[in-house]
């Protein structure tokens, strides 16, 4: 295993300045090494080629630089299992002799192993429904090695409080216009018609939503400015709804990627602008207000405590196991606490099997 210098040249005589080979040993009884003999890595490495294809990573032998699945798929497992992120990970590869033999990486003095923003990349490939898919695997290693007892299931729900500031409606609206913008740019070049007109609206929301942040101080200037930024953003809707309808027949990667963006954009837009409406109108935060023209999944949940009326953050139903293992599920739409226990049942049975009856 090939080790950097951990100082500055010259300041730590023991050690060279490129570096020493040393040698590590890894028990064969390690739990992570007995985890990686358990794990089923063909349905693994199915279910992981299968996402990283379906968000446009390089798995079918196109030209370019291949996706390496026999790197990233123990990669992807081993920061599910440690709850890693992406830099952490990186930093992680480079000190920990137990986790280059998981990945497979011991035997070679200098590994290619990606920096933080690939491995990154390959995590969002992944993508949250990928980590889900992937959880019932080591659920079924951590019971067949007796770590956890599947006889006992405790569940309830709780809101997974998102990491950001406090969101605003001019903000999340600025959200949709740039990604609709970064969408049109692609366009641009390939001569599409009506790119520069939709362009135009969104330097038109974007100046606007300055505006609100510079100048309106009260409230009702505020809200005025609201009004006018949802009067711009009609237009650039009805625009790009026009460019992706137009682009249908065009197979290039990049303009099918920009389609796809104003796609969804629309998407968020329809439920987004009714909710902005219903704020501007009542006051009141709508049941499940978008706060994040990207992570849609991200919601206002009105709670109506005492302090704290609005979480904003991700709705999740979670089930422990015997043992302390824990699984998560999104909660999609309303949260119903009547319907919940059943559902926290239909979840443990679609793991464990339908003749599965936890206490």
């Amino acid at each position: 295993m090939n080790e950097r210098g951990h100082c500055t040249s010259g300041g730590c005589p023991e050690t060279s300045t490129n570096g020493e080979t040393v040698s590590i040993s890894v028990a064969y009884n390690h739990p992570l090494l007995q985890l990686k003999r358990a794990l089923p890595w063909a349905a693994l490495v199915e279910v992981m080629t299968r996402r990283g294809a379906a968000a446009g990573t390089n798995t079918d032998g196109r030209s370019g630089l291949p996706w390496d699945v026999a790197l990233y798929v123990p990669l992807m497992v081993f920061m599910v299992v440690k709850h890693l992120h992406a830099r952490d990970m990186e930093a992680y590869l480079a000190d920990n002799g137990v986790a280059r033999v998981f990945i497979g990486r011991q035997a070679d003095p200098r590994p290619q192993i990606r920096d933080h923003s690939n491995i990154a990349r390959a995590y969002t490939a992944l993508g949250k429904d990928g980590v889900e898919e992937i959880n019932p695997w080591m659920l079924h290693v951590a019971r067949d090695c007796g770590f956890a007892d599947v006889s006992l299931l405790s569940s309830d729900t709780t809101a997974q409080e998102w990491p950001m500031g406090s969101p605003n409606e001019p903000g999340i609206l600025r959200g949709l216009a740039q990604r609709c913008g970064r969408a049109l740019m692609q366009l641009k070049p390939r001569a599409v018609v009506g790119v520069d007109t939709a362009l135009a609206h969104v330097q038109t929301i974007l100046k606007t939503v300055k505006a609100h942040h510079l100048f309106a101080k009260r409230q009702a200037a505020k809200r005025q400015v609201l009004t006018r930024l949802l009067t711009a953003v009609g237009p650039l809707v009805v625009q790009t709804r026009r460019l992706a309808r137009g682009l249908g027949a065009r197979r290039d990667r990049v303009t099918q990627n920009a389609r796809t963006t104003l796609k969804t954009m629309h998407e968020v837009a329809k439920r987004l602008i009714p909710q902005i409406v219903q704020w501007i109108t009542t006051g009141g935060v709508a049941t499940g207000k978008i706060v994040h023209a990207g992570v849609t999944q991200a919601r206002a949940i009105v709670r109506h405590k005492a302090g704290k009326a609005v979480e904003v953050g991700l709705p999740y139903l979670l089930s422990r196991l015997g043992g302390g293992y824990v699984v998560g599920t999104l909660i999609r739409g309303g949260i119903d606490e009547s319907k919940l226990p059943l559902q926290a049942l239909a979840g443990y049975r679609a793991i464990f099997g339908a003749p599965a009856t936890p206490a």
